[in-house]
């Protein structure tokens, strides 16, 4: 008898070690995970040197050692929009694009809403999280949302005349910081 309880005592003592190395394991984990949250998502400073003012009235002043393709398009279901890219083509594993509609507030009756819907629809699930852009002179209201392996940006830039700036931007690397420079350097001409 006196030998089982000895048994039993060493037993709980490995087993409390155990959970208590576990215990340190998820917290390193935790820590790490924070850090590493912090490290990728930090705000870093733009180093803009090219103005481009698109025939839409929306300027943007932004790094071209980043967005290579600064242009008017067509989008089909956008209309008329300037969008930069990081490349001609998203087969590029850094691959990010940003379009820039003007409108008014009745535009869109929700456009973050409506615009969240069009991406649950096409890939499923997504986390939508609340962004902190600012643009001098306006309201903003952003949300960054995690689909799969991409990102996508998604803001309405609101000025104190009405006029909003519909904002749409999707990017394959875990940091948005590159979005959010160039967003927060829009402005209407």
């Amino acid at each position: 008898m006196p030998n089982d309880i000895d048994h039993n005592s060493s037993a709980q003592r490995r087993s409390a070690k155990l959970l208590t190395a576990m215990g340190i394991f998820i917290c390193l984990g935790i820590v790490a995970y924070i850090i590493l949250t912090l490290v990728v998502n930090r705000h870093t400073p733009a180093n803009p040197d090219t103005r481009y003012t698109g025939s839409n009235g929306v300027s943007v002043y932004y790094d071209s050692t980043i967005w290579k393709e600064c242009a008017m398009t067509q989008d089909p279901s956008l209309g008329t929009v300037l969008q930069l890219s990081t490349a001609e083509s998203a087969d590029k594993e850094d691959y990010q694009t940003v379009m820039f509609q003007r409108g008014d507030k009745d535009t869109y009756e929700d456009f973050l809403a409506q615009s969240q819907q069009d991406l649950r629809t096409a890939y499923g699930v997504i986390k939508p999280r609340k962004a902190n852009i600012t643009v001098e002179g306006a309201t903003v209201t952003a949300v960054r949302c995690d689909i799969q392996t991409y990102y996508a940006v998604l803001a309405t830039v609101q000025y104190p005349d009405g006029e909003v700036l519909y904002i749409s931007g999707l990017t394959k690397l875990a940091s948005i910081n590159d979005i959010v420079n160039l967003v927060e350097s829009v402005s209407l001409s």
